[in-house]
């Protein structure tokens, strides 16, 4: 019988992940294998090349997601575009002044991030809009001609465009646009307003530039991609997940790649969301690590939350995103004894490339070494046999730490767990205070090829209920990004009082949104979606506030037309976000939104059959943690079926990660093959 099949990728600074989807009968296979960073298509060719050894043909995949870090290391390594801006005159120095605050407030010494774009490649024109988009200047188009033709000189190989309220009215940003293409067509070009049409000018030019700067690179990759697919015998249309847990169609990607800087971990997100569902568990706390980092968001009452600004190496980047968060080290942050004598891991990685010690190449003693050392870790089942691991190259690494500490290799290596999961413990309990949340309400999902093997130490300290760690954890960044749906988001500036607008010019604006919204699916021309749905909200604030609350708004908040239950919602909203609200103050609309969500078709995933008696280890191996050696049992993932039981401690290994099971907890695997760890006092 021929089979059809669903393929999600992500490309991680250390693996690349694929997991593919049988339409037919639900089977769900996961597969890793390093990234090849100086190719990031070979290792998806690789990956194909795994896949046929399975019997899966590439001319047999009929949907095909990626997740891409290409934007993202671009913009890290500072090897983007050499590009120019052009400016209203009077603010030449907008990139370089930035918001005028330390990054650090309590370090003098600390430093603004230098711009993309150095002062001598920003180019000033006569020009001049008002706060409401009206003309007070008009452009002049003789100091845009020399702005031109000064960009074009500077050696730039592209142009950002950004003039004062834009947002409001982008008439002079066109006119520029347009004479930039005919006058040197040569250079790409960027309008801010085009991008993204909301106020603040520097945040708005900012991120304008990172579009512009990493554009090159995604475009150039994109392009190799598609060749490389082609000959592989890939017949299916690429799509691209986005930072906002959507995706997109190649072609949009390339247009505005700054929307897909945060897509790998955002694409991990939307699959936690699908495994809290199958799990029955609605309030998570994702935990994500992998190679290079470790990132958790949250998903509460079953849906993730979101955030309209990130900042990224310094830069910020005001689009919707998934709500990440960085809490510490990967299994390739490094240890190292600062000047004080103390042990550090992380935040610096060895990578894909040389790696952690025990893959053969490199000399530093990385957390998949202390991993390798303390006994979570089988050397010869490792990314399913297909990366083989070297302990005495982990404990050769290791000699000088262990030296400086007292102690021999393997309580060096306890010592590197036990700072690595103190650092997480630390920046996740500040997470939990700024979201005001109970962690004993809340499950930790853990994915990525190091977390299941960290969750349990990490669930420990902050008191989670129990720890969720799906079938294929190693690869649900990749399982997203097959489940994503389309999404949009569309944004209007509007910066007036509540009072000022009527509920009718409200409807209308949010009508002329989603129309928007509605086009832009279109033009992706995807066949098969279930359906779409609109979700409206509002950015609010008091009259005089500085910054502003996103309110999300249902239509009957809309077809309220004396707008009593939207300035209620908003007082409701600021109280239970700062503890306060103020009934008699006015309310000030800044930005209307509406985001479109298309729902791609999601077939069934099959169900794990039922444990028919207990479950046998396969082996007891000696584990170490907490300065004690333990005996652990040892189990296959792949033999546990529902119902089954296990007691820690306690190993289960599968093809792309271990999971690590403490004394005291003990797991139960559910009809989903979740497994689920649980302390034992719980149960009793």
């Amino acid at each position: 019988m021929s089979h059809s099949w669903r393929l999600g990728i992500d490309i991680g600074g250390t693996f690349t992940d694929l997991t593919v989807l049988d339409e037919q009968s639900g089977t769900l296979i996961g597969i890793k294998t390093p990234t090849v960073p100086s190719d990031p298509a070979q290792g998806i060719a690789n990956g194909l090349a795994l896949l046929r050894q399975r019997g899966i043909e590439p001319k047999d995949i009929r949907y095909f997601v990626h997740g891409t870090t290409i934007g993202l290391n671009t913009l890290l390594q500072r090897r983007g575009e050499s590009i120019a801006l052009i400016v209203t005159e009077g603010f030449r120095d907008l990139l370089s002044l930035q918001r005028l605050r330390l990054p650090i407030p309590y370090d003098f010494r600390s430093r603004l991030p230098e711009p993309l774009i150095p002062r001598e490649r920003v180019f000033t024109v006569k020009e001049r809009l008002r706060h409401d988009g009206s003309v007070h200047t008009p452009l002049d188009m003789d100091s845009l001609d020399e702005a031109i033709r000064a960009a074009a000189a500077s050696g730039a190989g592209g142009v950002v465009v950004c003039f004062l309220h834009s947002y409001k009215n982008p008439v002079h940003e066109q006119q520029a646009v347009a004479r930039i293409r005919e006058l040197a067509p040569e250079l790409g070009v960027s309008a801010s307003a085009e991008l993204w049409p909301q106020m603040r000018e520097y945040e708005r030019a900012a991120m304008t530039a990172v579009n512009l700067y990493i554009q090159p690179n995604v475009r150039r990759y994109f392009e190799t991609l598609q060749e490389r697919l082609q000959e592989e015998g890939v017949r299916a249309q690429p799509f691209i997940t986005q930072s906002n847990g959507g995706i997109m169609d190649i072609g949009t990607a390339a247009d505005a790649p700054v929307r897909t800087l945060f897509s790998g971990p955002a694409a991990g997100v939307i699959g936690a969301v699908q495994v809290a569902r199958s799990a029955d568990v609605s309030n998570v706390i994702t935990f994500d690590m992998g190679g290079t980092s470790a990132d958790i968001s949250i998903i509460e009452s079953g849906q993730p939350t979101f955030t309209q600004m990130n900042h990224l190496a310094g830069m910020p980047i005001m689009l919707p995103s998934v709500s990440i968060y960085s809490v510490g080290a990967g299994g390739g942050s490094y240890a190292w004894i600062d000047n004080g004598g103390l042990l550090k891991v992380g935040p610096e990685s060895v990578g894909s490339s040389p790696g952690p010690a025990c893959y053969g190449k490199g000399d530093r003693a990385a957390l998949t070494d202390a991993y390798l050392l303390c006994g979570y870790l089988n050397p010869d089942r490792f990314a399913a046999g297909n990366v083989r691991l070297y302990p005495e190259r982990s404990a050769q690494a290791i000699a000088p730490i262990a030296e400086h500490l007292g102690t021999d290799a393997r309580g060096a290596a306890d010592r590197m767990i036990q700072v690595a999961v103190a650092n997480m413990y630390a920046e996740l309990s500040a997470v939990m205070e700024q979201h005001g949340f109970d962690p004993r309400e809340f499950s930790l999902l853990a994915f990525g090829g190091g977390g299941p093997v960290t969750a349990n130490f990490l669930a420990e300290e902050i008191q989670a209920q129990s720890v969720l760690v799906p079938p294929s954890p190693g690869t649900l960044c990749a399982l997203g990004a097959l489940t994503a749906d389309f999404a949009y988001d569309a944004v209007l500036s509007l910066q007036k009082r509540f009072e000022e607008v009527t509920m009718d010019a409200l409807v209308h604006e949010y009508d002329r949104l989603a129309k928007q919204a509605r086009m832009w699916l279109t033009d992706q021309q995807v066949s098969g979606l279930e359906d779409s749905t609109l979700h409206y909200s509002m950015d609010a604030r008091y009259a005089g506030q500085a910054f502003e609350i996103e309110l999300p708004l249902d239509k009957s908040m809309l077809e309220d037309r004396t707008g009593e239950r939207i300035v209620t919602a908003f007082h409701e909203l600021h109280r239970r976000q700062y503890g306060h609200s103020d009934a008699a103050a006015v309310l000030e609309l800044i930005n209307l939104r509406v985001r479109l969500v298309g729902h791609t078709l999601k077939p069934a995933i099959a169900s794990v059959p039922d444990a028919q008696g207990e479950i046998k280890p396969t082996c007891t191996r000696r584990i170490r943690y907490g300065g004690q050696e333990h005996m652990a049992n040892v189990y296959v993932r792949s033999e546990m079926h529902a119902g089954h039981t296990i007691e820690g401690p306690a190993i289960v290994e599968q093809d792309d990660t271990t999971v690590l099971v403490l004394d005291g907890w003990y797991g139960t695997v559910d009809r989903a093959g979740n497994l689920i760890l649980k302390r034992k006092e719980v149960r009793a």
